[in-house]
């Protein structure tokens, strides 16, 4: 009886290891429907695509390409900076090419052909360890102070009017952190452009006749000497209005910010309702084929709340542009406009959202949607949060957040990974039936 208590033991220890280490591994596909190329607009658009998705030992990037036209290469983080791609790591030239992240550190891609990438074609992630990893100690452990940075405002975009609207320059603020002492440079031509910094007043408005500080001389270098929010513009003619404008938040110090009181874990305080919200898709872009792919509208729905009773306004010329409201998921990954609830063909063009779920968008132009005129939301039943079960499973991470935090549509990864782990569940319960009864 203890032989067969102990093989049986043997087999479910097994498959559960084998199965967490299956349902575990994810596949990203870099850049999504954007592919490994050189983006419009700089490295921002593969900063923006890194930023919503965490990267774990035994994940896989697989970087699609035209063999030829483009290759990709894993380099030093030295390399990396200065786009040096004399000796990488590893280069592969045949695409679509696959990369195994195999331990816990960062990794640095870039593409080796001529000006690729000092023109955006880079990317950096950091691989965080196992998920069985040890949970930390319970005890805090203080974090050290840093250096400050000098950061270089949109990195090789430079200060210009970016292509596609603000949009650029929110995506590059996205994933940094700004402390008292960091610097903000400001590359740009004399004479063809300036810098200002401004209230949040005017920087809503672009207004800029009385400007805080303004440098009409490039490069401008501005030192953040207080904690707060900070707001840059250029007072050039359109400039601003065209997206030519930065929002930063500055924190006091480099060291962990004091956490709010929470209330007790049996207390639950409901977030107010709050009044319906009209949005413009895509702010000043409107409603187009945008430069870089759909990295333009997955970034400008990535921070906002969607709930049922909003509205979605889509900004477009007329007889140039549609919008049509997709019937699924599969049809918006296909873009297969053949079968949709409606379709707008006179601008502004708004659409209420009545129920909860996912909702797509895409237009029935050729080839429109392909090139990244598409948008994918996920709409909350509610503005209130509802109060957890205490037998309920927490959220995944791509849920909507019962908080009242950011919704994000669920990461293009194929289902197909979490079917595999099903079946190779089911596959060795029906192996340790069969040792039971056997022994």
């Amino acid at each position: 009886m203890a032989c067969k208590f102990s093989l049986a033991t043997a087999v479910v220890v097994i498959a559960a290891a084998l199965l967490h280490s299956v349902a575990a591994q994810k596949t990203h596909v870099v850049g999504d429907s954007l592919g490994w190329i050189v983006p419009l607009g700089g490295p921002i658009a593969y900063e923006t695509w890194a930023a919503q998705y965490t990267f774990t030992v035994g994940d896989t990037l697989v970087f699609n390409f035209a063999t030829g036209d483009q290759d990709v290469a894993m380099v030093t983080k030295e390399a990396f900076a200065s786009c040096n791609s004399t000796n990488p790591i590893e280069l592969k030239t045949n695409g679509p090419a696959n990369f195994t992240l195999a331990s816990g550190v960062e990794y640095y891609f870039i593409g080796t052909m001529a000006r690729h990438c000092p023109l955006g074609q880079k990317l950096a992630i950091n691989v965080s360890g196992p998920t069985g990893s040890p949970a930390p100690s319970s005890t805090p452990v203080p974090t050290p102070p840093r250096a400050p940075v000098m950061y270089t405002v949109g990195d090789e975009l430079g200060w210009l009017v970016p292509p596609g609207g603000e949009i650029a320059y929110e995506s590059w603020a996205y994933n940094k952190d700004f402390i008292v002492g960091d610097s903000l440079v400001f590359n740009f031509t004399t004479g063809e452009q300036d810098v200002a910094r401004v209230t949040k007043e005017a920087f809503e408005t672009c207004n800029s006749t009385n400007p805080i500080a303004l440098a009409t001389t490039g490069p401008a270098t501005f030192v953040l000497t207080s904690g707060g929010e900070y707001y840059f513009i250029s007072t050039k003619a359109r400039h601003c209005p065209l997206g030519q404008k930065l929002a930063i938040n500055v924190t006091g110090s480099s060291g962990p910010a004091a956490s709010p009181a929470a209330p007790p874990p049996s207390t639950f305080v409901p977030s107010p309702p709050r009044q319906a919200v009209t949005y413009t898709v895509g702010d000043k872009l409107g409603w187009v084929v945008p430069p870089g792919g759909p990295i333009a509208y997955s970034t400008w729905a990535y921070d906002k709340i969607f709930v049922v009773g909003d509205t979605l306004v889509f900004n477009f010329e007329n007889g140039t542009q549609d919008v049509a409201v997709l019937v699924s998921k599969s049809a918006y990954e296909s873009c297969d406009t053949s079968n949709t609830t409606t379709v707008l063909t006179t601008s502004p063009a708004k659409i209420t959202l009545t129920t909860a779920g996912e909702h797509f968008f895409t237009s029935t132009y050729s080839r429109h949607c392909y090139f990244g005129q598409k948008l994918a939301i996920n709409v909350t039943a509610g503005s209130s949060a509802t109060p957890p079960s205490s037998s309920a499973m927490p959220p995944s991470s791509t849920s909507s957040s019962s908080s009242g935090g950011p919704v994000s549509s669920p990461p293009p990864e194929s289902s197909a990974m979490s079917h595999a782990a099903g079946a190779f569940y089911l596959t060795f319960l029906s192996i340790i039936m069969a040792v039971l009864l056997n022994n």
